[in-house]
């Protein structure tokens, strides 16, 4: 328990420089979304479904192509 899911690393990035989108702002207002909840997407927040589906429908992509599903850090045992 306690996974969840996550932008992949880099990807929101990369998509802009790909789109050639000159600002996290212009990224926002493409996805009509806010630029701090672009922010923590980044940061790797867990996702709205709104944001799921702005991010998978502005670019085309796939569930698996956006999102990972990441496992929470476990603290190392010491013996």
């Amino acid at each position: 328990m306690g996974k969840k899911l996550r932008v992949r690393d880099g990807l929101l990035p990369r998509l802009r420089e790909i789109h050639r989108l000159s600002s996290e702002e212009s990224q926002a207002r493409l996805m009509g979304v806010s630029r701090s909840t672009l922010r923590r997407m980044e940061a790797g927040e867990q996702p709205s479904a709104d944001f799921i589906v702005a991010l998978c429908d502005t670019y085309g992509l796939g569930l698996g192509e956006a999102f990972e599903i990441s496992a929470p850090r476990t603290a190392s045992l010491v013996a």
